[in-house]
């Protein structure tokens, strides 16, 4: 068992309406962080990031921090990686510093936190399987919560797949899942290169009182 109304995993707040900020703070969110890049923030040639001029309409009494997890010049990087799985690995190993700005920020905030990304599958799924971790919840639990992403966004999946090309639609749909043995590959790789998620957070430089703090915010 983990304490409710503490952490929350979100896709892109950018999308709530009023009703939903207001569900948000009714919910005792009191810090909002941001995980998404700079060109997701503030424009790319991308138009499904939303422009700063949505972003605007914010909650008062809630504090907006942006942690970028990756940032632009890493995503050609990722982009080389052959799967999703070494993508996460790469996050890991060259994201250290803003992983520990992210869970530091977690460990310090007042009331509830919302963790988003753009989709809210990938950079907070593996956010979440870390906290989950740290929790000591199980492995195959997690894994479980992991999995449960594509039955959340099964219709958002359909969404974006609709959008491009028919023959890169079968590559997009396999791109998009987030199979449970991917975060258990993950969590592996965390315990058997530092020794878990505790180990690699303090060598990222989160300091043992904030580790000790996001613990016991969860348990």
């Amino acid at each position: 068992m983990t304490r409710s109304r503490i952490l929350v995993r979100s896709d892109a707040i950018s999308f709530l309406t009023s009703a939903g900020r207001e569900a948000m703070r009714a919910y005792a969110v009191s810090t909002v962080i941001d995980l998404r890049s700079d060109s997701e923030l503030y424009g790319s040639g991308d138009p499904r990031f939303p422009r700063p001029k949505e972003d605007r309409a914010r909650q008062s009494g809630v504090a907006y921090v942006h942690h970028a997890l990756i940032d632009d010049s890493g995503l050609k990087r990722l982009g080389e990686a052959s799967n999703m799985f070494e993508r996460y690995l790469l996050m890991l190993s060259t994201r250290q510093m803003a992983f520990r700005d992210v869970f530091t920020s977690i460990a310090e905030a007042e009331g509830g936190v919302v963790f988003h990304c753009f989709a809210g599958k990938d950079r907070t799924g593996l956010i979440a399987a870390m906290l989950l971790a740290m929790a000591k919840v199980s492995a195959e639990t997690i894994a479980s919560d992991f999995g449960e992403t594509d039955v959340q966004l099964a219709k958002q999946y359909e969404k974006w797949i609709s959008e491009v090309p028919a023959d890169l639609r079968n590559e997009m749909r396999e791109e998009l899942r987030c199979p449970p043995e991917r975060i258990l590959g993950v969590l592996n790789h965390l315990q058997t290169k530092w020794g878990g998620v505790e180990a690699y957070l303090e060598a990222s430089g989160v300091a043992p009182a904030n580790i000790d703090r996001l613990t016991a915010r969860l348990e």
